[in-house]
């Protein structure tokens, strides 16, 4: 089944989208400064503006000064309720400033062409982009029978806390998307407009973050042993794991795609202190899964690898692996009738087809799909200026105009095709 509107209605919506009123708004939400665990201002930017464009909005406290903003415009009956959501926190904050424009907590307009600042690429100017579709509907005095909601949520960055550090700012992974589907933000369907340079995203890897322990003696240097240095012997650890990482990833490839296996951190003695061995050093790393596999698979590939270290190495003997996170990812079917109507609607306003592809990266349309609610990345961010797509880290958080104003189009369409039109 595919969905399908209106084509004299969809054209009379999409001639009041407003390029200005778009650009405008993108560049009032970067201006909030939100990074992980500090969205409540953000939140309440939003919370204003869905207000102002005729949504009943709603802010949901989820503890620690967060909220989500949850706004809602209700059809007239007979219809399909669609979501869009979009995360309130940004990947960096305002400390990132001065590696250039990508990285303010300010929009820029740059050639009346692109727009620079936090938020543009992840993902505030996806969020713009449903309000104004949603605007340019109503403009054209189109009533829906079915609900639209817009959820912005806090927390999808990728974070946790771990050892010492604790506390919102390092929740991430979907605390605001979990609270909102299980207190009333719920659709039939769910947009979620992930900066993928327009491709449609059915699936994306799971992850599984884990910390290895390896013991050592705390002793001063004077009657130390370099073999029980716990530093020294987690280099046989990282060595084993370089040589396992390969095989790992051409074994789980999935649709084309190669999991990674990300080496994040090492922690290990006091650099103050250097007249004494550590009594253990941390290896930490992140295990990206196929999305149909668990994390319980994952750790157990990383701890086969540890006991068969121990067995060969002595001083590897007590090692620990611990996981804390855990993330299955997700997939739905490419012909699902959800995908079927974006790619109907991209094809009918863009004139081509739309690509499909995998990702890495995480979202939290793993946990709308766990919840019943088949949910699609797909956003107009994504693309680099100076060509192809992906993330420049030079040049840093941008978004085209051309590109937002396009997918508003196939935002449009989708809307009035799955929500319907009130007669």
């Amino acid at each position: 089944m595919t969905f399908e509107a209106d084509p004299a209605l969809v054209a009379k919506a999409v001639g009041n989208i407003d390029r200005a009123r778009l650009v405008q708004l993108v560049v009032d939400l970067v201006n909030v400064p939100s990074p992980t665990g500090y969205e409540g201002e953000m939140a309440r930017t939003l919370h204003g503006v869905l207000q102002d464009s005729g949504f009943r909005s709603t802010l949901q406290p989820i503890g620690d000064g967060r909220y989500n903003t949850i706004g809602k415009w209700y059809g007239e009956g007979g219809g399909k309720t669609l979501m869009f959501n979009g995360h309130l926190d940004t990947s960096f904050g305002p400390e990132q400033a001065h590696r250039g424009l990508g990285y303010r907590c300010e929009g820029n307009v740059v050639d009346d062409e692109w727009i620079y600042g936090m938020g543009t690429f992840n993902m505030k100017s996806a969020m713009a982009t449903y309000i104004v579709a949603c605007e340019a509907i109503r403009k054209a005095g189109i009533r829906l029978a079915g609900d639209v909601v817009i959820a912005g949520v806090a927390g999808e960055i990728e974070k946790a806390p771990v050892n010492d550090f604790d506390g919102a700012q390092y929740q991430g992974y979907g605390p605001g998307t979990k609270y909102a589907i299980t207190h009333g933000a719920v659709a039939d369907y769910c947009i979620l407009g992930e900066p993928t340079n327009m491709m449609i995203i059915p699936r994306h890897c799971g992850t599984t973050w884990m910390k290895i322990t390896v013991p050592g003696t705390l002793i001063h240097t004077a009657w130390s042993e370099h073999e029980s240095n716990a530093i020294s012997n987690s280099g046989i650890v990282l060595a084993a794991l370089n040589d396992w990482i390969p095989g790992y990833m051409q074994r789980n490839e999935f649709g084309g795609t190669q999991p990674k296996v990300n080496i994040a951190a090492i922690e290990g003695g006091w650099p103050w202190r250097g007249a004494r061995t550590p009594e253990n050093c941390c290896i930490y790393m992140d295990v990206r899964m196929p999305p149909e596999a668990l994390p319980m698979d994952a750790y157990r590939e990383v701890r086969d690898q540890i006991r068969s270290l121990e067995k060969q190495h002595a001083c590897l003997e007590g090692t620990i692996v611990d996981t804390y996170v855990t993330a299955p990812g997700t997939s739905i079917p490419d012909d699902h009738e959800l995908i079927r109507t974006i790619v109907a609607a991209h094809t009918q306003q863009l004139g081509a087809a739309p690509e499909f592809g995998n990702e890495i990266w995480y979202s939290d349309a793993a946990h709308m799909n766990r919840y019943g609610i088949p949910t699609v990345n797909y956003g107009s961010a994504g693309r680099i200026r100076s060509g192809g797509g992906g993330f420049d880290t030079l040049q840093g958080e941008a978004v085209h105009i051309g590109d937002m104003l396009d997918i508003i189009k196939v935002y449009i369409q989708c809307i009035l095709s799955i929500c319907k039109t009130a007669d």
